[in-house]
């Protein structure tokens, strides 16, 4: 999957004003619940991956969140910046599977939301692990991703089927043609967590039905998580 693919499309997303003046998901609000029991980690840095063009990301940090984000969008990053300029300085673009964060120190908190199932099982198991090497021990993750129950809409290949459950496709149509996107079970949640992680969420799955002319339902695991390794 060419990087300057998904770029382009999703440069071409935000240019078409994909989530312009759209709410922040309920996600977000479970996100904050779960700070706010502990505010300790409302001032310490954390990282939103694919903070795109702040729909989510500046509901939280309006709400007192110390958060960098990282996106691989220019389009997405400039739109972020004109909506809050003084978020500029902690405004990354960047593939966050590949981006050196260098000596800056390790992140307390990391939000994903729908981020993490884009790219194929390999992609996934990358994306884990940085999570597992950013945060500090007993930093907190946050994550809302395809469940493999989704009903998938566009026209697409199944490119790969995993022993846990999940699966990988590549649409053929829609505004991800070309793009692989990938779709957990809960058993794969569990695998990529074992050992680094302790739940403090359990993967909880949530089923849309998509509004007429489309048809079908969607479905996203929420979940969050304890970093409890040692480096």
């Amino acid at each position: 999957m060419s990087d300057a693919l998904v770029q382009q499309r999703w440069d071409d997303e935000y240019k078409r004003g994909r989530y312009r003046n759209e709410p922040p998901i309920p996600f977000v609000e479970t996100i904050l619940v779960a700070l706010r029991e502990q505010p300790l980690f409302m001032n310490r840095p954390g990282l939103y991956v694919g903070c795109g063009s702040g729909r989510n990301y500046l509901s939280l940090v309006e709400s007192g969140l110390n958060l960098y984000g990282i996106d691989v969008s220019p389009e997405a990053i400039r739109q972020l910046t004109e909506q809050n300029p003084a978020a500029a300085s902690r405004l990354i673009c960047g593939d966050f599977r590949s981006f050196a964060f260098g000596g800056s120190p390790k992140f307390h908190s990391c939000v994903a939301i729908q981020v993490f199932q884009h790219g194929t099982e390999a992609d996934a198991v990358l994306y884990f692990r940085r999570v597992a090497d950013l945060l500090d021990r007993g930093g907190l993750f946050f994550l809302r991703v395809n469940s493999a129950a989704t009903q998938v809409y566009h026209r697409h290949t199944v490119v790969e089927r995993t022993a846990l459950g999940s699966f990988t496709v590549r649409y053929e149509e829609g505004p991800k043609a070309g793009l692989c996107v990938h779709f957990y079970s809960r058993d794969e949640l569990l695998e990529r967590t074992a050992g680094r992680f302790e739940a403090l969420l359990q993967p909880r799955e949530v089923v849309i039905h998509r509004a007429p002319p489309q048809s079908g339902s969607w479905a996203q695991w929420g979940a969050i998580w304890r970093r409890t390794d040692t480096d």
